[in-house]
């Protein structure tokens, strides 16, 4: 099956409803995990219909997901400053 630009960037809106994008520094809400970290990729997966953002922790001594579902990530308005 073959998609064009234009479907695989409808799809890649639909599944990313948070509008997290490249170099965004974001907080990530995985239950029992809470941290910060900026987004260095993003990568459409069409077969489990998500997106998934590869994160740089800001914290490199933390063991923490780097590759994480981009809807489990929000904006981080106040933490921009601190990179």
């Amino acid at each position: 099956m073959e998609f064009s630009n234009r479907d695989i960037e409808r799809l890649f809106d639909q599944y990313n409803r948070n509008n997290i994008r490249s170099g965004d520094r974001v907080l990530v809400n995985m239950g029992e995990y809470k941290y910060r970290a900026r987004v260095v990729g993003l990568n459409l997966d069409m077969k489990n219909k998500k997106v998934y953002a590869n994160l740089k922790l800001r914290d490199p001594h933390k063991r923490h997901p780097i590759r994480v579902d981009v809807n489990d990530c929000l904006v981080d308005r106040e933490g921009a400053h601190l990179d």
